[in-house]
């Protein structure tokens, strides 16, 4: 084989980084007194974790033995900090605030009404808080033949329902007609028109 041969993988090398190696840092310690090369952070303080000491391996594990981030806190300071590690020190508020107006605008979302898309708070004065009428579902084709057989339009709410069906079944039902059963297949009509209803919460 030629000496100048050189391997090359197939295909496209699609590595951002190539592996450039890191230049050695040859900076000075920055330990009083030390003429070592410094190679190894060290943070400044911890109000100024960005900031580093530039620290020979020796340094920086003294530093870091006597460090101490929490020096120079309270108790009350340090329980603060704690508590905001938690969550990142990101700002929070209490869940428990403004239930009510959150339930107001997930009411709105759910009625389907043009403030579904309003913040729900009237801060913006987009109407969030004034609830509309509900706008009403379209009903199956089953559903309007049911209601066609108790003779009721689609505008009929539950209400309207129940009061048909019992106003049918006392007059067509058998009993009421003294045994007679001309209005028997009506009647059936009606009873299962309402079973229909009932099940689609329309009854």
């Amino acid at each position: 084989m030629a000496s100048n041969y050189r391997y090359k993988p197939k295909g496209i090398d699609i590595r951002v980084n190539k592996g450039k190696k890191k230049a050695l840092d040859e900076s000075p310690c920055d330990w009083e007194g030390c003429a070592g090369l410094g190679g190894c952070k060290a943070p400044k303080g911890p109000d100024r974790l960005r900031e580093y000491y530039n620290f020979c391996t020796a340094h920086a594990r003294e530093y870091n033995k006597n460090w101490n981030f929490f020096s120079g806190m309270t108790d009350d300071d340090i329980k603060e900090w704690q508590v905001g590690a938690r969550h990142g020190h990101r700002p929070t508020w209490d869940v428990r605030k403004n239930t009510a107006e959150r339930a107001k605008a997930r009411k709105n979302a759910r009625a389907g009404t043009t403030a579904s898309t309003a913040e729900g708070y009237g801060i913006f004065g987009d109407g969030g808080a004034e609830l509309g009428e509900a706008p009403r579902k379209r009903l199956s084709k089953m559903q309007l033949k049911a209601l066609h057989d108790m003779g009721l339009d689609e505008g009929a709410n539950k209400a309207d329902v129940r009061r048909r069906y019992t106003l049918l079944v006392k007059q067509l039902h058998p009993d009421a007609n003294k045994g007679d059963r001309t209005t028997e297949e009506s009647f059936q009509r009606v009873v299962k028109a309402y079973k229909i209803l009932k099940t689609t919460d329309l009854g």
